[in-house]
């Protein structure tokens, strides 16, 4: 490997880069940061239901305004949830195990 990889597309890169940041051949903080970016996509807004206008969202709910063809208005209510499909479970990879190597880095 040649510098750090633009992506990290499996569990092994991950461990790779670690590795080569820990043995001072990469910027641990860019490592880091590039761990980091792994957990954006851990929790994705999934719509529930349409709402009145007036509805009041919980702390983790946020709602929408969506105009219709017809120039009629409906509200969406979505809330946030874990996302089954986030990159770092693809890789097979846990959140724990994630945050781990994102410590032993700082």
């Amino acid at each position: 490997m040649r510098g750090i990889p633009r992506w990290l597309n499996s569990k092994q890169d991950v461990y790779s880069v670690v590795e080569l940041a820990l043995d001072g051949q990469f910027d641990k903080e860019r490592v880091r940061k590039m761990l980091e970016d792994l957990k954006s996509d851990e929790k994705v807004y999934v719509f529930k239901q349409v709402v009145t206008e007036g509805y009041v969202p919980a702390g983790d709910e946020r709602v929408c305004e969506v105009r219709k063809e017809d120039n009629s208005v409906e509200y969406h209510l979505y809330s946030l949830e874990e996302n089954p499909n986030a990159r770092y479970r693809q890789m097979g990879m846990t959140r724990e195990e994630l945050e781990g190597l994102i410590k032993e880095l700082e």
